[in-house]
């Protein structure tokens, strides 16, 4: 079974791109041809934007398709940890690291175990 797509976070995303460059969904809509209710209606996923739409939007926003995908389990891990992560691991104090540290090792020993029973 396929992981789904996030459309709520890919439209915050896409929302966040559009801000960034300035631009309003007029305008975006303009550059990869559709109206700007359309731009509303991706941005707050009430229409599930295509792969070609996507395709547009992230020319159109100078970002890579994978940046619209990074809380889905189809995002490039290198950029995930680069990107997402790091950033927020950036803006962390020593004892939050630590806690954070320890998390991830639980984590990581409840993955060993699931994968495990998946082999049996």
């Amino acid at each position: 079974m396929q992981p789904e797509i996030n459309y709520t976070m890919v439209g915050q995303r896409i929302r966040t791109a559009r801000l960034q460059k300035k631009l309003s969904q007029a305008d975006l809509g303009s550059l990869v041809g559709c109206s700007n209710n359309h731009i509303s209606h991706i941005e707050t996923a009430q229409t599930k934007v295509s792969l070609s739409m996507l395709t547009k939007l992230a020319l159109a926003l100078d970002q890579d398709l994978d940046y619209f995908l990074l809380d889905t389990q189809y995002a490039k891990r290198d950029r995930l940890i680069d990107e997402e992560i790091a950033e927020k691991l950036s803006r962390c104090n020593t004892s939050t690291l630590l806690t954070v540290n320890q998390m991830l090792d639980l984590l990581l020993k409840q993955q060993e175990m699931n994968d495990l029973e998946r082999k049996l």
